[in-house]
C-alpha cells in the first residue's frame, strides 16, 4: 500500500510539474474540435407521419381490418427509391414515420413531400377499388330486395284473392293453397329483413374503412440535431486531458530515463 501510495505521489508530481504542457495540449484539444464544430455543415431533422389507409373484409365487420399496403413491404419500397429516408412504423399502429436528416431541409422536406404524394396517389386508388367493391355489393343486394318485395307483392295479392275464395269455396285444395302462400310470405320478409341487416352492416364496415392520410406535414426540425455541441466538448475534456498527460509522462521518461543513459 506504501508502495502504491508513493507511485501515485509521483504521478501527480510529474503532472504539477508538466502542468503546462498539460494545459496546452488540453487548451489545443478542446479549440481544434470546437473549431471543427463549428465549421461542420448544420444537420437538420425533416420528418413526416403518414397513417396508412384501413379496409374491412365485405361482411366481416367485426373480424380483423388490413392496410391498403403492407407497412413492412412499403417501408422497404421507399427505402429502395430513396436511401437516404429512415422509415419506422411504431409498433401496433397503421403509422409510418419517415424521417431524413440532412443540412440541406429544404430540399428533404421537398424530398418527404415527394414521398407523399406518390404514396397518396397510390393508396387513393386503391381506396377508391376498395370503396366501390362495397358499393357495389350494397347496390346488388338492394337490387335483390326490390325483387324480393315485387313477389312479397305478388304473394301478398294471391293470398287476398285466396282469403277471399275460401269465403265461398272452403276446400281442402283452398286451404292448402292459402297456407303454402302464406309460408311462402313468412319466408319472404324473413330474407328481406336478413338482406336489410347484411345491408346495414356493409354500410357500417363502408363507414370504417378510411384512406391513408397524412398525420404530420413534413416539418424541419427548430433547432439542428448535428453537431452534438456538448457531446463534442464532453469528448474534447476526456480527449485533451489524456493525450495531455500522456506527453507529460513522455517528456518525463525521455528526460530521466532515455537521455540519462551514457553514451556507448
Amino acid at each position: 500500500m506504501q508502495e502504491q501510495e508513493i507511485n501515485l505521489i509521483d504521478y501527480i508530481k510529474v503532472i504539477l510539474k508538466r502542468k503546462k504542457l498539460v494545459f496546452m495540449v488540453f487548451l489545443v484539444v478542446i479549440v481544434m474540435v470546437g473549431a471543427y464544430s463549428f465549421l461542420m455543415p448544420k444537420v437538420y431533422r425533416v420528418d413526416s407521419v403518414l397513417e396508412i389507409g384501413r379496409v374491412l373484409e365485405i361482411g366481416k365487420l367485426n373480424g380483423k381490418e388490413r392496410t391498403l399496403e403492407d407497412l413492412n413491404q412499403l417501408a422497404q419500397k421507399i427505402k429502395l427509391e430513396y436511401p437516404q429516408v429512415s422509415v419506422e412504423n411504431p409498433k401496433e399502429t397503421n403509422l409510418l414515420v419517415i424521417e431524413i436528416h440532412s443540412s440541406d431541409p429544404w430540399q428533404a422536406k421537398a424530398i418527404l413531400q415527394e414521398i407523399n404524394n406518390k404514396v397518396l396517389q397510390v393508396h387513393q386508388k386503391k381506396f377508391n377499388a376498395e370503396k366501390e367493391i362495397f358499393e357495389q355489393e350494397i347496390t346488388r343486394i338492394e337490387n335483390k330486395v326490390n325483387s324480393l318485395k315485387q313477389e312479397e307483392k305478388n304473394l301478398q295479392a294471391k293470398i287476398d284473392a285466396l282469403e277471399k275464395t275460401a269465403v265461398y269455396y272452403h276446400t281442402p285444395g283452398s286451404q292448402f293453397a292459402l297456407y303454402s302462400a302464406k309460408e311462402k310470405l313468412e319466408k319472404k320478409k324473413q330474407e328481406i329483413e336478413d338482406l336489410y341487416s347484411e345491408i346495414n352492416s356493409l354500410k357500417a364496415s363502408l363507414q370504417e374503412i378510411k384512406p391513408t392520410q397524412i398525420v404530420k406535414q413534413p416539418s424541419i426540425s427548430d433547432k439542428p440535431i448535428k453537431p452534438k455541441w456538448l457531446l463534442n466538448i464532453a469528448f474534447a475534456i476526456v480527449l485533451g486531458l489524456f493525450l495531455g498527460i500522456f506527453l507529460a509522462f513522455l517528456q518525463e521518461w525521455w528526460e530521466k530515463g532515455f537521455r540519462s543513459q551514457p553514451n556507448i
